[in-house]
């Protein structure tokens, strides 16, 4: 019987654990999201001052944030719109790298603007203020 006592309770535990968990995870970071915004105005600043090494840096951090933030999306379901905004924000900031490695600022900056629209856009249909 104490078997049975101690089974409960640890599988009451759990499914509370796994409850909390899974809710917790039903949004955004808010850390990851402020780290995309930080980031991203970093990356226009340093592609405006023509900072290759900096600009790089960014965009490879962005790249990887973008994809968690697709995967995120991906998982969540029901959000075509919000993983193609999440893809096509990844492949800006690949092609932001691209640029800044053949020392094409015009192209970067060009990528960099799309890039911000790109997140307004999210924002407007899946940001909760």
């Amino acid at each position: 019987m104490r078997n049975v006592f101690i089974a409960i309770i640890f599988f009451s535990f759990f499914l509370v654990f796994e409850i909390g968990a899974s809710s917790a995870e039903s949004e955004l970071s808010t850390d990851l999201m402020q780290s995309i915004e930080d980031t991203n105005k970093s990356l226009a600043s340093n592609v405006a001052t023509k900072d290759a090494k900096a600009a790089t840096a960014d965009a490879k951090e962005l790249t990887q944030m973008f994809a968690q933030v697709e995967t995120f999306f991906v998982q969540k379901g029901d959000a075509k719109d919000a993983v193609d905004l999440a893809k096509k924000s990844k492949d800006l900031t690949i092609a932001i790298v691209d640029s800044v490695a053949q020392n094409n600022f015009e192209a970067a900056t060009d990528s960099a603007t799309t890039l911000a629209r790109t997140c307004r856009t999210c924002h407007t249909f899946y940001k909760k203020e």
